[in-house]
């Protein structure tokens, strides 16, 4: 019974994500920021297609903790929303709040960061992300594949977007930006990703936190960016290098070198990214996947709930 073991709920901590067709993930993060004890999650989903709305609804009418709101934009707009999740939630009492993408676990408690903070009326804290890589065998979005994530990739400080949209250097070993975290009973505002406060607290915490990043869960991941991702960010780019991810891989789909690019950044059966013919080492690192089980087991034993 240790995967259902719940740390203390932290009555004044939040998490908020926008998510969007991401049915194999979108109960597993639930599952993981309630069991690390956050007095709240609120989910917006942005238009989902693939049945992640009906999972997040089934979850939330048995989790009281948990709030949806839905929304059908024809274009991405991630900063505002969280931003205005986030002064919602702050309004409503909680005053610490973490913002994550549906691929990424923070590794933390929300009693911990409540201990942490008690004394302070506001401050900002920070999420070092790092990249973990699929089997090259996942091909498909399953939550059987999740069970084949056990390394994570080096950062190489030569993975540029310049090298990585030729060819040169694999995507889940470029340098990360952090995400950010923070305290306050003021009005905030995110920037687009999570990894900085336009408004709200200017100190920063020197103390980093962990966050686990599942950035590719399949093969068919990489086309639904190319596809449906890009045309919701292009309207809303302001410069070429803007959301330059998402132009890589929709680039990559138009070239037809989608698996190409797949096994640059996925692990093959002895532990390597085939990086356009490069071989990779990557790091034996099964903590996500734990992570990922005990979510599961979590959801399972609490709600009834086998996820698909």
């Amino acid at each position: 019974m240790l995967f259902l073991a719940e740390k203390a709920v932290a009555a004044g901590t939040a998490g908020i994500c926008v998510v969007r067709n991401a049915h194999d993930l979108a109960g597993l993060i639930c599952g993981h920021y309630l069991r690390i004890g956050l007095g709240h999650i609120r989910i917006i989903d942005d238009g989902s297609s693939d049945g992640t709305c009906r999972l997040l609804s089934d979850l939330a009418r048995k989790e009281k903790r948990i709030s949806l709101h839905r929304v059908d934009n024809t274009e991405f707009h991630q900063a505002r929303l969280m931003s205005e999740a986030a002064n919602e939630l702050i309004l409503a009492g909680f005053s610490l709040i973490l913002p994550f993408d549906v691929d990424e676990f923070w590794d933390v408690s929300g009693p911990a960061l409540e201990k942490r903070y008690a004394d302070r009326s506001e401050i900002a804290f920070t999420g070092r992300r790092t990249n973990f890589v699929h089997s090259a065998a996942a091909t498909r979005a399953r939550r059987c594949y999740l069970l084949g994530v056990k390394y994570s990739a080096p950062i190489l400080a030569d993975a540029t977007p310049d090298m990585i949209m030729t060819y040169k250097r694999p995507w889940v070993c470029a340098p990360m930006p952090s995400k950010v975290g923070f305290k306050s009973a003021r009005a905030v505002e995110l920037d687009k990703g999570q990894h900085r406060l336009i408004v709200g607290p200017t100190e920063i915490d020197d103390h980093p936190y962990e966050v686990f990043h599942l950035p590719l869960r399949s093969k068919s991941e990489l086309m639904k960016r190319a596809v449906d991702r890009e045309p919701r960010v292009a309207p809303l780019r302001s410069h070429p290098s803007s959301g330059w991810q998402s132009t890589f891989h929709h680039q990559a789909a138009l070239a037809g070198r989608i698996d190409e690019v797949w096994l640059a950044n996925s692990a093959d059966v002895n532990g390597f990214l085939n990086c356009h013919g490069q071989p990779i080492a990557l790091r034996r690192d099964i903590r996500l996947r734990t992570l990922i089980l005990k979510s599961y087991a979590y959801v399972a034993l609490r709600y009834g709930m086998l996820l698909p």
